[in-house]
This record gives structure tokens, sequence and C-alpha cells, in this order.
């Protein structure tokens, strides 16, 4: 078997080189990208005072989306109501589903 050890030690090839951290600061690391469409985007981590922020702001578009439909339903009431007037209407005036004879 010629490939294997053959018992004695193996003598050390050079110096092993210890690579100091580059200032990677966090589990992250450096969380900057760089990309052809956007330029630089850096990612970072949220404190107590921007997580607050961010969650009004997020409750605020929440608000203003839930006010928009409100006033979109209060706009098709009377578009209903007009329609629901005018079948009435052509009910009593002359049903023009009878049955012919």
């Amino acid at each position: 078997m010629g490939g294997q050890n053959s018992g004695k030690p193996e003598t050390p090839r050079g110096e092993v080189e210890i690579l100091p951290p580059e200032g990677n600061s966090g589990p992250w690391g450096d969380a900057v990208y760089t990309t052809k469409r956007f330029g630089t985007v850096k990612i970072v981590r949220l404190g107590p005072v921007g997580s607050a922020l961010l969650g009004l702001g997020l409750l605020g578009m929440v608000t203003f989306g839930f006010l928009f439909l409100g006033g979109l339903m209060l706009l098709l009431l009377p578009i209903a109501g007009v329609l629901t007037f005018g079948a009435m209407l052509s009910g009593l005036l002359g049903n023009p589903f009878r049955r012919l004879r």
C-alpha cells in the first residue's frame, strides 16, 4: 500500500500565518454591499429608538391605509344606493322579467 504514511511524523512545510480580524464588528460582519444599480448599501442593526420609530412609521402607514379604504367604502355607498333605487323603480314600473303568454 504505497500511498499510506510510513509511521514517521511529517515535518512542517512552513509557518502558519494568523490573520488579524478585519474590523468586522458583530456577528454580521461588515454588512456593506456594493451594487451596480443602487451603489453602496449598508445594513445596520437597529437600536431601541430606531425600532420604535420604524414601528410607529409602519403603524402610521397601516392607519392611513385603513382610512383610505374607509373613504372608498363611503364613496361606494351612494353608488350602491342609486343602483338599489334603480332596481326597485324598475321593478315597480314594469317587470321586464315577467313570463310571456
